[in-house]
């Protein structure tokens, strides 16, 4: 079994056990636990789809800025 797919059979255990705590059938202390070992699990084995990536909102155009500083060095 890839990570991948372990990291999926996690995410789909945590739905399960939600779905009993949101029935009553397992205390939702006791299931917090592990919740969130699987959330954990998931998140190391599929880094990119239950991971917490942090997604840049502006790029820097490096590129841009280095050819504005050569214009500038050139003017002078």
């Amino acid at each position: 079994m890839t990570d991948k797919a372990k990291a999926k059979e996690y995410a789909e255990r945590i739905a399960d056990i939600n779905r009993q705590v949101e029935t009553g059938t397992v205390n939702f202390e006791q299931a917090r636990v592990t919740i969130d070992t699987y959330k954990w699990l998931a998140s190391k084995l599929d880094p990119h789809t239950y991971g917490n990536a942090v997604v840049p909102q502006d790029e820097i155009d490096i590129t841009a800025m280095h050819l504005e500083a050569l214009r500038a060095l050139n003017k002078r």
